[in-house]
């Protein structure tokens, strides 16, 4: 009888040694895990972005951190190239095309005995994060079809050296007439350029296309001397149109629609863009109200469905500021001017095949 009270007093002694050694083991994996508690980039990454901390519990995992950076940039990573592809080393890293810290851009040459087209890349991230380095995985497929590559970096909408609209995008301009100017030396044609973008970049790639001609021919400054026309565009959940009342009107969701909207007009609250001077800021940053029948071919696709609107007022809005409706928004203006513009998404989605074929098409591609 002593020994069986011995052996029973001894199981639960190893069961309690278990519990505790499973407990450490959990606390140090949450030491381990990255989060704005022990990473200074995800500190400093909610601190600017709260509305990444999606339970609200004060902290951001990397896991969100991620997601919200995914939900941000519409999806841009692996896009028309070869998803997975090795990086490519730039042929020019880090070339200054502005004054601002973040007016730097790589270049990666195309082989080719003629000057090849060029394909300039522009990256999301809610006009207020993001990176260049976001297309290396498309890189190699580009330059295989023998069309050079260029990607940009330009200034955010809010923290340090900052600045509201339309500051990217007359950065995205100037990368524009800056290539132009490096036509010879690159061995690029001037003539033969195309945007694409994802989310914010998206965004800047269809505004600076149907904008008209940004061009100084009397400047002192060649680069601005350069049109800011280009032959193509392909956006990846590209927003054609940033007046808060058509969003809401057209896609619904959440009424502030998104926390770039503020930031990006350098308001502070909705009631704000009622005021006179923000209307026609809003004006002015919607490409739906520069279609033209001289705009060129546009490309937009989502990855989400179009008939689910009007969305809810509990949307995300990652998901109302990447709404297909957007390319149908652009699609109703365009069509009646002649102008070519496909819209993709859910059950009618655009190929990585069909995206390469529509750069080819309209950089000359095929005739060669």
């Amino acid at each position: 009888m002593p020994i069986r009270r011995h052996a029973r007093q001894v199981v639960p002694a190893v069961a309690l040694i278990l519990m505790l050694s499973a407990l450490v083991a959990a606390q140090d994996a949450r030491r381990r895990e990255q989060t704005s508690e022990n990473n200074p980039k995800l500190k400093h990454e909610l601190e600017r972005f709260p509305e990444a901390d999606k339970n609200k519990d004060g902290i951001l995992t990397l896991q969100e951190a991620r997601k919200f950076r995914e939900a941000a940039t519409g999806g841009e990573t692996g896009q028309q190239g070869a998803k997975g592809a090795a990086a490519v080393k730039p042929t020019f890293a880090d070339v200054r095309y502005g004054e601002h810290p973040r007016n730097v851009m790589d270049f990666w040459r195309a082989k080719s005995e003629k000057p090849a087209p060029v394909l300039i890349c522009i990256h999301g991230g809610g006009f207020r994060a993001g990176d260049k380095s976001k297309f290396a995985s498309s890189i190699p497929g580009w330059l295989k079809e023998g069309i050079s590559v260029v990607a940009i970096n330009y200034r955010f909408v809010d923290g340090p050296n900052s600045e509201p609209f339309p500051g990217p995008m007359l950065d995205g301009a100037r990368a524009i007439q800056f290539v132009r100017t490096k036509a010879a030396e690159w061995n690029i044609d001037p003539k033969r350029i195309a945007l694409t973008g994802g989310s914010a970049g998206g965004c800047m790639s269809v505004w600076l296309a149907l904008h008209d001609d940004m061009a100084d021919p009397k400047s002192d400054d060649p680069v601005k001397r350069e049109s800011t026309r280009v032959s193509c565009v392909i956006g990846q959940g590209a927003q054609t149109c940033l007046d808060p009342k058509i969003m809401f009107a057209k896609i619904g969701g959440n009424p502030a629609m998104h926390p770039m909207l503020l930031p990006f007009y350098g308001a502070k609250t909705m009631e704000d863009l009622e005021k006179p001077e923000f209307r026609k800021l809003i004006e002015e940053a919607s490409a739906t109200n520069f279609a033209s029948a001289d705009d060129p071919p546009l490309m937009l696709c989502y990855k989400g469905r179009i008939d689910n609107v009007p969305l809810p007022p509990d949307a995300s809005t990652g998901v109302s500021i990447h709404h297909a409706m957007f390319g149908k928004v652009m699609q109703e203006k365009l069509e009646p001017l002649g102008v070519e513009c496909g819209v993709y998404y859910e059950g009618n989605p655009a190929t990585p095949e069909m995206q390469m074929a529509f750069l080819k098409k309209h950089l000359g591609l095929e005739r060669q």
